[in-house]
């Protein structure tokens, strides 16, 4: 079975359930923390696997047994808040302290009828009117886990009613990863932003993983109207998207994206869309290596800053990316390697780096409208070679290895890029959201 997320069906579901937001808080389903830790105490069905010494996806370490916990209407657990109350259980103690060795989860979350999952965020929601379990769920997992929607079923939407800091009231995203491999599949995450317009809240957050290398993936997700698709990071984390579609992510501030990685060992990204960004980067990241293939960064005539932001350098490998700017771009670049005037001992250079290109296409619109002042538009913008105070301690001219790259509304010099081919017509954009089986 072959599954196309569609932005205007999704568009669609998420005015449905803002509308119906105050219905869905009055649902008979609320319920007090009594019987809440009670229907966390069920039994799960449980598998096994076996562990090695490089980061995982599933992670089950040997001796451990995978618990399985099935979410939706007529589940076992029949919100995500109760499944997160019975991880709670799992992975803390009696004060809320994270376990130690603590055994894989696999959640399997059902689609629900339009406003299912509104708010159900957690044990501090907005859709409770008591604390639910203990000790409480706050997106955070505190082990490695599997959480997908139910395969073969259209991804369950994961939404606030708009403002997601009136629903999230110890957290800042739906999710929160504490340094385990994590899976996330056939999901649909909306609405976590502040409504101060000056947050940076996400549909999930990477924090800081305390010295554990881990894998977080992302497979066949949607994450729209969020102040961040994605942020966050450690040093030996490695993040993995696949077939994902981010779109209408990003606020005024600047410092919101539809991906960010802050730091991080590796980021992969294939089949990926993103859009649609409003004054923040269709994609950041500050991995020290950095892997595109086959993938869109599309202003879509949106207010997105660059396409594709590599501000700390490292290694960059490119094979298959188009570009696409728009009119009301908040930045006059498309691609930027290194450079964004850091101080030089707080921002490292990272080494190895070195910038491979292959199959990229790079289209600018005849000028920003917005910001006319700052000059012409620019493809590839490498400041490797600043100085240390410009590109970070022990920077170091970086040279680029380019082939196959094409360029619209862009010059043989403002390209960037030595040896492009200059297109005289603007090439036909695929805009469709990934497509799974």
């Amino acid at each position: 079975m072959r599954r196309t997320l569609n932005a205007r069906r999704r568009r669609s579901t998420i005015d449905l359930m803002l509308k119906t937001s105050k219905l869905v808080q009055r649902r008979t389903f609320l319920v007090g923390a009594g019987a809440a830790l009670a229907a966390c105490e069920g039994p799960g069905g449980y598998g096994a696997g076996d562990a090695d010494a490089s980061p995982r996806v599933p992670a089950q370490p040997r001796g451990q047994r995978t618990e399985l916990l099935r979410v939706g209407p007529g589940q076992e657990y029949h919100t995500l808040t109760l499944a997160g109350c019975r991880l709670q259980q799992k992975w803390t103690d009696q004060t809320g302290k994270p376990v130690v060795n603590p055994e894989p989860a696999h959640l399997i979350i059902s689609p629900g009828p339009p406003g299912y999952y509104v708010n159900d965020s957690g044990s501090h929601s907005r859709r409770w009117p008591a604390m639910v379990g203990w000790p409480p769920y706050e997106g955070n997992l505190f082990g490695p886990a599997i959480i997908e929607g139910e395969p073969g079923k259209p991804a369950p939407d994961l939404v606030t009613d708009g403002a997601g800091d009136g629903v999230l009231y110890y957290q800042a995203g739906l999710f929160i990863t504490t340094g385990y491999d994590t899976i996330f599949r056939n999901l649909h995450f909306a609405g976590f932003r502040r409504s101060d317009g000056q947050g940076i809240y996400a549909g999930v957050r990477l924090n800081p993983q305390e010295g554990r290398r881990a894998q977080v993936v992302f497979e066949d997700v949607e994450i729209d109207h969020c102040d961040n698709g994605i942020m966050g990071g450690d040093p030996r984390l490695n993040l993995v998207l696949r077939r994902c579609y981010f779109h209408d992510n990003g606020n005024g501030t600047g410092r919101c994206h539809n991906v960010y990685l802050s730091d991080g060992e590796s980021l992969l990204a294939e089949d990926v869309l993103s859009t649609t960004c409003t004054i923040g980067h269709l994609m950041k990241s500050r991995a020290a290596k950095t892997t595109i293939r086959h993938c869109r960064l599309l202003g879509l005539g949106g207010l997105e800053s660059a396409c594709l932001d590599v501000p700390d350098a490292g290694v960059l490998d490119i094979d298959g990316l188009v570009c696409e700017k728009s009119p009301g771009t908040d930045a006059n670049w498309l691609i930027h390697y290194s450079g964004e005037n850091q101080d030089a001992a707080r921002v490292p250079f990272h080494v190895p780096s070195s910038i491979k290109i292959r199959n990229l296409v790079m289209i600018a619109p005849p000028a920003m409208e917005r910001h006319r002042e700052w000059g012409e538009i620019l493809g590839f913008v490498n400041q490797s070679g600043l100085g240390d105070e410009r590109s970070g301690q022990g920077s170091y001219l970086v040279e680029p290895d380019a082939a196959a790259v094409q360029v619209f509304g862009l010059t043989a010099k403002t390209a960037g890029l030595a040896g492009v081919t200059v297109l005289q017509t603007r090439p036909a954009l695929d805009t469709r959201p990934p497509t799974s089986a």
